[in-house]
């Protein structure tokens, strides 16, 4: 996997246009950790991979190598009514929910748990 998820992890960092510490800062994992996964030097754990392509809202398998073409992860997706997605703070916050690093999913859903309408 290492050739294949280095050159794919490179190429979604830089098509969007982050650098190496900006993707960092922004997914939680070290730089140096990044540029050894980039170079192919390490090799992600599971859970690492799953950030990457949460990140990114691609499938694990197009983030690892496995598959050429990438399917769109793509949660929630606006209704016809909406005219305006970019301005949903909804949508924002579900975003942002879903790029974060497993460990900080857990905390957001045990401070919202309380406020849940429907409790399991």
């Amino acid at each position: 996997m290492s050739t294949d998820f280095a050159h794919r992890l490179k190429e979604l960092r830089l098509a969007k246009d982050l650098t190496q510490k900006e993707f960092s800062d922004l997914s939680k994992i070290s730089q140096s950790a990044i540029s050894m996964y980039e170079s192919g030097q390490r090799e992600p754990t599971l859970e690492v991979l799953d950030i990457f392509a949460k990140f990114f809202k691609v499938d694990m398998n197009y983030m690892a190598g496995k598959t050429q073409k990438p399917v769109v992860i793509d949660i929630v997706s606006p209704g016809p009514e909406d005219p305006n997605p970019e301005k949903n703070a909804d949508k924002k916050l579900l975003d942002a929910y879903h790029r974060a690093p497993e460990h900080i999913q857990k905390i957001v859903t045990a401070c919202l748990e309380p406020y849940w309408e429907d409790k399991h």
